[in-house]
């Protein structure tokens, strides 16, 4: 059982984060340190990865703020964006088959970059809600900047999907008021203020979209270059392509497609950050995309030709990871 002692144990937060507001305040030519340590941080740090309590981190955003500029968490967060983001997370979430997916890929894996963070992502009928908030921590000081900073990280994050000028159309902010730089960097969003959480409204008609990344291996997915170039997972999903209409492939019988068993089969995927499933919705997904840009094809008819024997289930995987029908995103492709 758990002792007093381990259920009260403070919050943390990456190193990362810090450092990204110190870089940005030496650049104004601020007195980085002086802040640092008045607010018990260590100055000689410089690992990303490690961890620091996160109420002297943002005792660190306050103090900082009040001295220089209070809208320092949403000027940091445009001045950043998101390559402040853990490496390895980016990677994941820059080839996730889709902006949902990816999206649902840092829900999970926030958590890696912070303790007590709660977030997640809310339905609605014509968009999602990428929502963040600290339960019990609303008011604190700093608490406002930090959730300044990660929205416009979060923004930055989606434009890779949806273009670099891309706007959301509703952003929601805990705090009572709405910055006039948030409006800047956000002209024409609604910005909603006293809201339970902070939040990004992402449409439904974009959350198909892939990554716009200029990358030869993200690019092969779905235009393969010479075989001699695959890694393991290209020549798998290369292979397993050929058979998604005979319906769904075992994932013995991919062990067998590449001689290897079932175990390293799994264990090699894990290294990219797969499972044999989550691939084969990604192959399934984007043949059927690419087969539903073509108006004479029916719908039935390219659930068949990606393995489903039933409409239905077809129409909620693709609803699952590209977050609309086959028949709105078909629509969706005519109005553009």
């Amino acid at each position: 059982m758990a002792t007093r002692e381990q259920k009260s144990t403070p919050p943390l937060l990456a190193m990362a984060h810090p450092m990204a507001f110190s870089a940005y305040l030496r650049r104004i030519g601020s007195p980085v340190e002086r802040y640092m340590r008045r607010n018990g941080l260590p100055v000689l740090c410089e690992d990303p990865k490690a961890f620091v309590p996160l109420q002297r981190v943002w005792s660190f955003f306050d103090t900082a703020a009040r001295q220089e500029d209070p809208m320092l968490g949403w000027r940091v967060g445009a001045y950043i964006g998101d390559q402040n983001l853990n490496s390895g997370l980016l990677r994941k979430l820059g080839t996730a088959p889709t902006l949902l997916l990816a999206l649902r890929g840092l829900a999970r894996m926030v958590s890696a970059e912070a303790s007590d963070l709660n977030i997640g992502i809310h339905e609605r009928q014509a968009d999602v809600l990428l929502y963040m908030c600290y339960v019990g921590m609303r008011g604190t000081p700093g608490h406002m900047i930090s959730q300044a900073y990660q929205l416009e990280i979060i923004v930055d994050l989606i434009r890779h999907f949806l273009g670099r000028h891309w706007i959301p159309t509703e952003i929601g902010i805990e705090s009572s008021l709405a910055p006039s730089v948030a409006e800047a960097h956000f002209p024409g969003c609604r910005i909603l203020t006293e809201q339970q959480s902070g939040y990004i409204a992402v449409p439904r008609s974009g959350l198909h979209r892939s990554a716009l990344i200029d990358n030869a291996k993200v690019d092969g997915l779905d235009n393969p270059p010479l075989a001699k170039n695959f890694d393991y997972t290209d020549t798998l999903r290369s292979v397993l392509k050929s058979y998604l209409s005979e319906g769904y492939p075992s994932a013995r019988f991919a062990a067998e497609l590449m001689n290897t068993s079932v175990r390293t089969l799994s264990r090699r995927l894990s290294t990219d950050g797969l499972t044999y499933g989550a691939l084969i919705d990604e192959l399934r997904f984007k043949s059927a995309k690419e087969l539903l840009q073509n108006p004479g094809v029916r719908i039935v008819d390219v659930a068949q030709s990606v393995g489903f024997n039933d409409q239905g289930d077809f129409t909620r995987m693709f609803r699952r990871i590209g977050g609309l029908t086959p028949l709105a995103f078909r629509n969706a492709g005519r109005e553009q």
